[in-house]
């Protein structure tokens, strides 16, 4: 797979993290309206946040990266 492929797939998966997590707050406070448990909730809460830490992550690795051979390529 191409870098630049690489980069759209991960753009495209922090996208989708902040849709679901957006998605899971709103079930949260949803929860929290009706005073009903919300400790599960929240811990697959924390599990998305991370999982977009390393989405994050991985795409300003992929950035660094492509930015390191385009430096490269105009030496």
């Amino acid at each position: 797979m191409a870098l630049n492929d690489d980069i759209q797939m991960a753009e495209q998966h922090v996208l989708q993290a902040e849709h679901h997590i957006k998605r899971q707050r709103a079930r949260i406070a949803a929860l929290k309206h009706r005073r009903l448990p919300r400790g599960k909730a929240a811990n697959f809460l924390q599990l998305l946040e991370d999982a977009q830490s390393m989405h994050l992550q991985h795409l300003s690795r992929l950035l660094e990266q492509a930015s390191r051979e385009r430096t490269e390529a105009g030496t």
